[in-house]
């Protein structure tokens, strides 16, 4: 009797389902981060537009998801130990440490807030929350080198760096190629070795990138520098030491299932998101503080002002700190003239008077006004007031403002104006010092680390005592502006030097 053995039908490989309660919690993630920081993003790509070096932050959230990926692959299982009411709280607890800078501190410093944008740290920190939230405390605590990556969107903190070295797109471009190297080593960080491997890479990667945009295509802009060789070198890097751990063997991307979700489902948690969105999106931007910047037909762009009629020039000092800061194309030179006569209307005793004219140039208008005016001097415990719109003609208007500086005792009294014209932009301000004697003492210009971190401490400590913003109207000024009269009659002999009229 032959007995026939079946050999078993050959199975289809099982096909992998979409985990569609994984994308929705993401799509809630995003959709709610969207939400609440619309006026964030937009503001985002209006400042692109213009020109600015904020562009860094679309790459860093590219690299911490490199990151991201490379900690997801390299996890293992853990036991589903969770608890969704801690979740929740940590989350609320999240939500409340990023409503501080969004809804106190970005309105408070509203006159520098194109400098901090401190929504840039509300906003990864609402993500991280809302993560909490949707997922559970562990599995996003896993992230946590990531979502360090994230919190490096601070502009000062970037913008530091870049000021140290040199202030150039290729500065721009050599810093966020070593968050590049950062994040390829949290990617690849199996072990201490392929982590440094991965940095390596990365970094000469990066560097390679730049090198072909400096030689070949100089023209390029900063978003370039900005966005090309980092995410290349991250990329690069990371997908070398993905294979390599793999002995080169399968160029399959993904050859495990994706975990299912071990944090149970939570109406409320998701309640909570929403409204949190909600709210977040209710908080207003600052508006901007960008000065009229009228073009002047047959003014000519130069570094210097001609000094008007009855002024004669004393002293000439240029800035060259100043590129590092507005840019390579910047100029910043401090002129002090002195009447050639004394005038009893400006002083009783006909003193002939100093004034300090300094004078921004740029090729760009956006450049000019790339760090608010009054953040680039020395000022203790400054404070501004309101300022008064003046007509100079020409179609020019300028800014009066009177300075108080608090801890020595001194005031000035301040005439700011934009304008443009063949050869570039320039910001132009009059100061005129409350002390008459030729020794009298002006502000000085100083780099914004250096003159605005001090101020930032008294703002934050002394509240509406100190005060640097030159648009407040909700103050009343109870003093006279003095020296009105000599600024405008100095200013609008400038401006109609300067039209040609």
């Amino acid at each position: 009797m032959t007995v026939t053995v079946e050999s078993p039908a050959p199975q289809r490989p099982a096909r992998s389902t979409v985990p569609w309660l994984t994308v929705l919690r993401f799509a809630v993630v995003i959709g709610c981060t969207a939400v609440a920081f619309w006026s964030l993003w937009f503001e985002l790509i209006e400042d692109l537009e213009q020109g600015s070096d904020i562009g860094y932050v679309i790459t860093l959230p590219v690299l911490a998801l490199f990151a991201a990926i490379g900690i997801a692959l390299r996890h293992h299982d853990e036991l589903p130990i969770y608890d969704r009411q801690s979740d929740i709280i940590i989350g609320l607890l999240g939500l409340g440490f990023a409503a501080v800078p969004m809804g106190l501190l970005v309105l408070r410093y509203r006159y520098e807030y194109e400098v901090l944008h401190l929504d840039l740290v509300a906003a990864p920190m609402f993500l991280m929350s809302v993560s909490v939230l949707m997922f559970g405390l562990r599995p996003v605590f896993r992230f946590w080198p990531a979502w360090l990556l994230t919190l490096a969107s601070f502009p000062p903190f970037y913008r530091g760096w870049v000021v140290a070295l040199g202030g150039s797109k290729l500065a721009s471009g050599v810093v966020i190629v070593m968050f590049a190297a950062i994040a390829a080593a949290i990617g690849a960080g199996r072990t201490r070795r392929r982590a440094l491997a991965g940095a390596a890479i990365a970094l000469a990667t990066g560097m390679m990138a730049l090198g072909v945009l400096t030689v070949w295509f100089p023209a390029a802009t900063v978003l370039v520098y900005q966005l090309i060789p980092p995410i290349m070198a991250v990329y690069v890097s990371t997908t070398i030491m993905y294979f390599h751990h793999r002995d080169w063997s399968t160029v399959r991307p993904l050859n495990r299932p994706v975990r299912p979700l071990t944090a149970a489902e939570s109406r409320s948690a998701t309640v909570v998101a929403v409204v949190a969105a909600g709210l977040f999106a209710l908080i207003p931007v600052p508006s901007e503080y960008k000065a009229p910047s009228p073009h002047i037909p047959g003014l000519v762009v130069t570094e210097t002002l001609a000094a008007p009629p009855g002024w004669q020039l004393l002293d000439e000092r240029h800035f060259p700190w100043v590129t590092k800061y507005f840019g390579p194309d910047t100029t910043w030179t401090r002129q002090k003239i002195r009447a050639v006569r004394g005038n009893p209307d400006w002083d009783k005793e006909s003193r002939r008077r100093r004034l300090v004219v300094d004078i921004v140039r740029s090729d760009s208008p956006h450049n000019v006004d790339r760090y608010p005016e009054f953040t680039m001097y020395h000022l203790n415990q400054p404070r501004v007031t309101p300022g008064i719109r003046v007509d100079l003609g020409h179609g020019v208007s300028a800014r009066l403002n009177t300075v108080l500086d608090d801890r020595r005792l001194l005031s000035w009294t301040w005439l700011s104006w934009n304008w443009q014209g063949t050869g570039g932009a320039q910001r132009v301000s009059l100061i005129a010092a409350d002390n008459h004697l030729p020794d009298a003492e002006f502000p000085q210009p100083e780099p914004w680390a250096v003159s605005n971190l001090d101020n930032l401490l008294h703002q934050f400590l002394r509240g509406n005592a100190v005060t640097l913003d030159p648009e407040n109207a909700s103050g009343d000024i109870d003093y006279d502006v003095k020296d009105d009269a000599m600024l405008l009659a100095v200013a609008t002999e400038m401006v109609r030097i300067g039209a040609g009229g």
